[in-house]
């Protein structure tokens, strides 16, 4: 059954920031929701939902993946709007993994519900954050009813030789946010 708790944002969001970085992030900074290990190229993950999305990490690969309503500071943030009119991919190119993430804006029928997903939070009635795990690849949903929004991400995973630098890269035109509003 997933877990559910009443959305307290007293804002509406209008966009949703991924934060890649090779460091965990400081979740002490977030209210999580939900947690759930797992594996990912058959190495520890975690799966976290997060009062304003979510995070994905998988250590052994120097991988984690923030996900929120607010901005974020990791080494890279890409902002996205909350639209059914968005499409982006990013890019994620590190020692020994590549992510590729592309997110779409889908109307809110698009949203398969919760059943499928490995990890569902409720927040309110119709306002999801589902997150369904493969062994190379994982998608989320965020749902936004006050914008009849379905956010759905897929992110695929591919492990490959070390090499000396490590790179993110948008594959859109769109920049990272890395300013001083993204600080926490």
């Amino acid at each position: 059954m997933p877990a559910e708790t009443p959305h307290s944002t007293h804002d509406k969001p209008t966009a949703l920031y991924f934060g890649y970085a090779n460091t965990t992030p400081d979740l002490d900074a977030f209210d999580v929701k939900t947690v759930h290990p797992d594996t990912l190229l058959e190495s520890p993950a975690v799966f976290t939902v997060i009062g304003e999305s979510h995070y994905v990490g998988l250590p052994a690969f120097g991988f984690h993946e923030l996900c929120s309503c607010q901005p974020v500071s990791p080494e890279t943030a890409y902002e996205t709007p909350l639209s059914t009119d968005v499409e982006r991919t990013f890019r994620f190119d590190g020692d020994t993994l590549r992510a590729t993430t592309t997110v779409s804006g889908r109307p809110m029928e698009s949203f398969p519900g919760p059943e499928a997903a490995t990890v569902a939070f409720r927040f309110d009635p119709g306002a999801w954050t589902t997150i369904r795990v493969d062994e190379t690849r994982y998608e989320t949903y965020h749902t936004y009813p006050e914008y009849g929004l379905a956010l759905h991400t897929e992110t695929s995973l591919y492990s490959h030789a070390s090499h000396a630098e490590r790179t993110c890269d948008e594959t859109t035109t769109d920049t990272p946010q890395q300013t001083s509003k993204n600080r926490q």
